[in-house]
């Protein structure tokens, strides 16, 4: 599955398949690759895919000019052309704020394995065309007989690395191999083997000196950490990484997105606000201090979207990872408490924001379950009818889907009238953005699920229904 790929990918759009071919090539001439010898297939001309195609539309065999290139085992040119085709397209498919960060080019880190180590390219193959299999049958269910031959070869693979091959088995393409492993068993409901193989990558990245030790792949340890948020997301099972309860692992330092905000403003001496409403309702503090720095990091945001600025990738990492897993740890709250559905709030907004899992047709089920219970009617008597509002739309829009869609429109409807003077999108976009909001990413579909409620009319209602076939 494609989830796997962020993990290694990182070409800009920007630049052509060409390029990373050229890379690959270099690396060959250095003598850094192992293997056989892939022989031209005639006839074949090179097809390039637009990044605003619909990812389901790349063939599953496409043409290549690979026919001088040594990689790591035998495979056919057309799935390797298949990886790198993808890669043009990665940041746009998996980040939803792919247009305000700014990743490093690193290309090295996954081009080279691919001529060098044969666990990491039968990974990649496998998990790349998998993902293109479910697009095209809309099954999620398991490996496709296709790749099937390429799964087992990984696990063959990186078995014998780690029993005989010790001082490979900290190296980036292992770690690399371990988490496309884990995404790929994720995207499949494999949730044992998931937690088996992230389990693993917990030990590894203990045994390199823990996650201080990717200061210098900042990229490698943010897809590790949504893979082991989206894995305790869904099925509600501890994180690996950042448990209080089995781990003396401190949380990462919130980044000081105030100082930030300073520099991107046009005057110097301009104040950096954020709108204290949420903080009103005599909150607990360690729940006010994540919500006050994602609302910061959506300010960040909102001008990055109207400037030329972009965010570093450690900045996005922090954020995400300083939030999250506080949030993720916050246990203490009782179930019909406003904090208890603030936190799920926040949960669900950060999913939208730092994940992009339900748009490739993967839910978030155990948070959507516990969510949809805190919001049940008889549970929100106390809660503020603004930032209900608030919390039935981030739902909405974060991770709940078509089977929510009875009670949700109702709910929101019922909702807006209460509060009065709401007559338009514009006026519930206020009320949003005087909690957070991230317009980039949620406007669309808001606005959907907004005309949905005012409607009652389900075809407006695209942003719950979004599902692996509908990309």
């Amino acid at each position: 599955m494609t989830m796997s790929l962020p993990f290694v990918v990182t070409t800009s759009v920007e630049k052509p398949d060409l390029e990373a071919r050229k890379l690959i090539r270099s690396h060959v001439m250095l003598g850094k690759n192992l293997g056989k010898i892939m022989t031209r297939r005639p006839g074949k001309q090179k097809q390039h895919v637009d990044a605003g195609q619909r990812l389901g539309n790349i063939p599953p065999k496409v043409g290549s000019d690979l026919s001088t290139i040594r990689l790591a085992d035998a495979v056919e040119p057309y799935k390797i052309d298949v990886i790198l085709r993808f890669s043009s397209i990665a940041k746009q498919a998996l980040y939803p704020l792919h247009s305000c960060i700014l990743f490093e080019k690193k290309e090295e880190t996954w081009i080279e394995p691919l001529a060098s180590d044969p666990a990491y390219l039968n990974a990649m193959i496998f998990t790349t065309l998998d993902y293109f299999e479910t697009l095209r049958h809309c099954d999620q269910s398991s490996v496709s007989q296709r790749t099937l031959p390429h799964c087992l070869r990984t696990i063959q693979l990186l078995r014998r690395r780690l029993l005989q091959e010790s001082d490979k088995a900290l190296t980036t393409p292992t770690i690399a191999t371990i988490l496309a492993l884990a995404a790929h068993a994720h995207f499949v409901s494999d949730f044992k083997s998931a937690e088996y193989h992230l389990g693993g990558l917990r030990k590894i990245v203990n045994l390199k000196g823990g996650v201080a030790t990717f200061n210098d792949n900042a990229k490698l340890l943010v897809e590790i950490l949504r893979c082991d948020v989206g894995m305790s997301l869904n099925s509600g099972s501890r994180p690996f990484f950042f448990d209080n309860s089995s781990s003396r692992e401190p949380f990462l330092p919130f980044p000081d997105l105030k100082l930030l905000l300073k520099s991107m403003l046009s005057s110097s001496t301009a104040e950096v606000k954020y709108n204290p409403e949420i903080l009103l309702y005599d909150v607990d503090q360690d729940l006010a201090a994540a919500w006050i720095v994602m609302a910061e990091f959506c300010q960040v945001i909102n001008r990055t979207a109207e400037s030329q600025h972009r965010i570093t990738t450690e900045t996005f990492l922090l954020t995400m990872a300083s939030v999250i897993y506080r949030l993720l740890d916050m246990t203490k709250f009782k179930a019909n408490s406003t904090e208890e559905a603030i936190r799920l709030g926040l949960l669900a907004f950060s999913s939208s924001v730092f994940l992009q899992w339900k748009q490739l047709g993967l839910s978030y089920n155990y948070l959507a379950t516990t969510y949809r219970e805190r919001l049940a009617e008889s549970r929100c008597q106390n809660v503020p009818p603004r930032l209900l509002l608030w919390l039935l739309v981030v739902g909405a829009v974060s991770v709940f889907g078509c089977e929510d869609e009875k009670w949700l429109r109702p709910r929101l409807r019922a909702n807006i009238d209460s509060i009065g003077g709401l007559k338009s999108w514009t006026d519930v976009q206020d009320v949003l953005k005087s909690f957070m909001w991230i317009g980039l990413v949620l406007d669309e579909p808001g606005l959907e699920v907004f005309d949905s409620a005012m409607t009652g009319d389900s075809t407006h209602s695209a942003a719950l229904t979004l599902g692996p076939c509908e990309i």
